[in-house]
């Protein structure tokens, strides 16, 4: 999740799901972590395990986020990041997955960082999570780094695609092989569970040997027929992605309810402003002050 902030979009019509485990509208805790661990996954993106101070468990609903406070040498900045633990945490382990922005403030810090990196860490925050009742089909959506919140809900789900109760597409778009991240679980899971669908979009160079699940272009191509009132679907990453699935998704029917965005953006960075030019007045007075100077 490149380092960013989370936009979710607001909905106007009050939406009608309920969503499992815990008040998303409740109070958040406030704590400090220490970075325990880093992984390097590919050559722009890394897993950080941050270790919570107290010791306490990890309390968060899978697909929801975390604000991070950061501190380097210009003083404190803020990220948001999900969690992308694949088990519900009962040790105070928050698992991040960063892809790298050129020029970035939380790249230059957190790919150059070494273990014991301290943090403020606020949360859960997010909307992004599973309804209390399961769709009989549901289409999660993501880019790159996207995929983060939807690795905590491949549990939750394990035991509905056993039973026969739901239907899963995973559509990941990457730009290349190297990007594709988590592949051993993901293809596992796949293989584990004939009702969990994995569809790997290459918008810039396909593998070797193509699997089935592999293609080349964008995950909007790839968006299936949707079905109004049953199916539900999720969008998570590059906020040109989600508005053009979300715009093609309304185009054929399917209720703005039944899509939940969450948009990464890139913060913003500090612009430097040029000096400006000089007043007559200000002119003047240092010429005053040059004359004042020679005598």
């Amino acid at each position: 999740m490149r380092g960013i902030y989370h936009s979710h979009s607001r909905r106007k019509d009050k939406p009608d799901l309920v969503y499992h485990g815990a008040n998303l509208l409740g109070e958040n805790s406030v704590f400090t972590v220490s970075l325990a661990q880093q992984k390097v996954l590919s050559d722009s993106t890394i897993e950080l395990q941050f270790q919570r101070d107290d010791g306490e468990s990890v309390v968060f609903v899978p697909g929801q986020f975390f604000r991070f406070v950061f501190t380097d040498v210009d003083g404190e900045f803020e990220r948001s990041y999900s969690l992308c633990n694949l088990a519900p945490d009962t040790t105070g382990i928050l698992m991040l997955v960063i892809s790298k922005v050129d020029g970035g403030r939380a790249t230059r810090l957190l790919f150059n960082t070494e273990c014991g990196l301290k943090a403020s860490v606020t949360g859960p925050f997010g909307r992004l999570v599973l309804p209390e009742k399961l769709p009989k089909r549901l289409f999660l959506v993501a880019t790159s780094v996207g995929i983060a919140p939807y690795l905590p809900m491949l549990g939750p789900l394990s035991g509905p695609l056993c039973r026969d109760e739901i239907e899963v597409f995973l559509l990941l778009g990457v730009r290349d092989p190297s990007e594709f991240i988590y592949a051993t679980v993901l293809v596992d899971f796949q293989r584990r569970h004939p009702r969990f669908h994995l569809r790997l979009c290459y918008s810039r160079r396909l593998p070797d040997s193509p699997r089935s699940f592999e293609g080349a272009g964008y995950v909007q191509d790839y968006l299936p027929a949707v079905v109004p009132n049953q199916d539900l679907v999720m969008l998570c990453g590059n906020p040109m992605m989600v508005d053009v699935c979300f715009d093609k998704l309304k185009q054929a029917g399917l209720p703005s309810r039944q899509v939940i965005r969450e948009k990464y953006v890139f913060a913003k960075q500090a612009a430097v402003k040029p000096p400006s030019a000089l007043s007559a007045e200000q002119k003047r007075l240092i010429e005053e002050k040059m004359q004042k100077y020679r005598s």
